[in-house]
């Protein structure tokens, strides 16, 4: 049951459901969900973290400290042969993204943030609401068939059946906004970039439920071209921009574990806030972008959860992470960046001048145990193990920022291209044992995707909802004059008494009213229904006094019943 409480001094909206918090800001542009232990706050136009939402305020945050102070992505590609990039990376002072569609109004009151969560009654303001989100390309469960979302109870039974639409839920809740890169070219910060007609339509969603998923946020990203410039925007990267600060923001450690496709960021021994066992945060590709390869067997995903499925793509494969690298403010070579160029050259694992780094001679990081510095990639910036103190390890604890960045792939006109990314925080009894607890909460997260989201959608049970068996009620009043009431009941279509009249999760019924001789005297039903209970109104005013037969079958189920018109 959700709880619903106004503070009168702001006007903020609290949701309680299920263990889950969630604050949204009077017109939905913000919101922040507190799910078990993490706090988690974002705004319409992709930034998150760097956003007050009373009466918790700002920054990403676990057991109400800070861990992240802003984050939000990088993106960057060629139409034609003109480099572009552009970026949601607020504490690098890039803000290229406008609320809403391409073309739209930003301050339209329908470009704010859409939640769905598991308690919402079925067919209620939320999954109407949702029609909204769906007009800006939110997912959809198409129960009817016909295309388009239309959340009709069409049996009035207020239950949610399969032959019924409903919003794109995964787990607890659903958050969906969609931003596009509309920001004028001098209003950047990489200035002379032009709007390149990209939609960003995110979807933010978590579970409390299922202790694994417990202290991670998931966040599909689906870039879609809208063609403004070209049909086809090729090399694109796609990179994950994070402003970490755990607890302390001057003693951060980071690093990449290309085993997870994630990147990371600990603490450097005790911290002032978190004491002597500070998390560790990852932030890893659970779904990388579609990359062409041409080859038969190659097949790439795009997993939407176990209630809406999965599309797969032939002669694809889903992109892996291809870089990471660390922002040093203050280092001319490693500052943010403030150009397309520089932009670019950080995702693809170079410094900000196009210098690929040298291992065996870099001041920010060593070579630990037996491995040889030559050995090691060099895009893939601390791609060490500090756990074991091995490879390449980060050794400058500073307020350090860093990026995570995809292969590079083509976004093709009205193709959307859907990534799946997760910010997890694990905890253990020190900074390095806080590292194995996220790892392996990261190796869970895997499992789950492979695996479509398994829990991200529970079917309802409708044996213990639904009628047990088929029932034909006694007509009331009778005798009657000249309209009565017939009651009858279909069993869930998984008892074996509704078998035989399927059709796509609805049974063919039929309720016929017969005289005394047994001729029909006219049909009241006689077409497939889903589960449930009905009252269905027969009136005889144009039939003559007398006995008469009402009989509702289904399948090898008959039962007839006898009422009486008495005028």
């Amino acid at each position: 049951m959700k709880i619903l409480k106004i503070f009168s001094m702001n006007l903020l909206l609290i949701i309680c459901l299920n263990g889950q918090e969630i604050f949204t800001l009077p017109d939905s542009t913000g919101m922040a969900l507190l799910s078990n232990r993490l706090y988690f706050p974002f705004l319409n136009k992709g930034i998150i973290g760097a956003i007050n939402v009373p009466p918790i305020g700002p920054d990403v945050r676990f057991d109400n400290i800070n861990i992240i102070f802003s984050a939000g992505f990088f993106l960057s590609g060629y139409s034609g042969s003109d480099l572009w990039a552009n970026a949601v990376a607020s504490a690098s002072l890039v803000e290229d993204y406008f609320p809403g569609k391409v073309g739209s109004d930003p301050k339209d009151p329908k470009n704010i943030i859409y939640v769905v969560t598991k308690d919402d009654p079925p067919f209620g303001e939320a999954w109407q609401n949702w029609k909204y989100a769906v007009k800006q390309g939110a997912y959809f469960y198409d129960g009817d068939g016909n295309g388009y979302y239309d959340p009709i109870d069409h049996n009035g039974n207020g239950i949610w059946e399969l032959n019924e639409d409903r919003p794109g839920l995964l787990y607890d809740a659903t958050f969906f906004t969609v931003f596009n890169d509309g920001v004028p070219s001098d209003k950047r910060r990489f200035k002379g970039i032009e709007p390149q007609g990209i939609e960003i339509r995110q979807t933010i969603f978590a579970s409390n439920q299922i202790d694994e998923l417990s202290n991670t946020i998931f966040i599909r990203y689906s870039l879609f071209n809208t063609g403004l410039v070209a049909d086809t925007l090729h090399d694109v990267i796609f990179g994950v921009w994070n402003d970490s600060d755990i607890g302390s923001a001057i003693d951060d450690m980071i690093g990449c574990d290309t085993t997870l496709q994630s990147g990371f960021v600990y603490n450097n021994g005790d911290d002032e806030r978190f004491g002597i066992n500070p998390p560790s945060l990852f932030r890893t590709i659970i779904q990388g972008p579609l990359v062409r390869t041409n080859l038969p067997y190659d097949t790439a995903y795009n997993r939407l959860g176990s209630n809406l499925g999965e599309n797969k793509f032939t002669g694809f494969r889903n992109g892996k992470i291809n870089a990471f690298v660390g922002f040093i403010g203050g280092d001319n070579d490693l500052n943010d960046p403030s150009t397309a160029l520089q932009a670019r050259n950080f995702m693809e694992g170079k410094t900000l001048n196009g210098d690929i780094p040298d291992p065996c001679n870099w001041v920010y990081g060593n070579i630990m145990g037996n491995v040889n510095c030559e050995d090691v990639n060099p895009f893939f910036w601390y791609s060490g193990d500090p756990v074991t103190q091995t490879g390449w390890i980060y050794n400058k604890p500073l307020d350090v920022r860093d990026l995570m960045s995809t292969e590079k792939f083509m976004l093709v006109k009205n193709q959307p291209q859907d990534i799946i990314i997760a910010y997890t925080v694990g905890q253990g009894d020190d900074p390095i044992s806080s590292i194995t607890s996220a790892r392996e909460r990261v190796r869970f997260l895997f499992e789950e995707y492979n695996n479509n989201f398994p829990n991200s959608f529970i079917m309802p049970d409708y044996n213990e909802i639904y009628p047990k068996e088929f029932h034909l009620s006694q007509n009331y009043p009778n005798p009657f004059n000249p309209t009565t009431k017939i009651k009858f009941s279909i069993p869930s279509p998984t008892s074996p008494l509704s078998k035989g009249g399927m059709q796509g999760g609805l049974t063919n019924v039929s309720l016929i009213v017969y005289d005394i001789l047994g001729r029909k005297v006219t049909t009241l039903v006689d077409e497939p229904k889903a589960p449930g209970n009905y009252e269905i109104t027969f009136n005889a005013s144009r039939l003559a006094s007398g006995v008469y037969f009402y009989s509702l079958s289904s399948g090898n189920f008959i039962s007839t019943k006898k009422m009486i018109l008495l005028r």
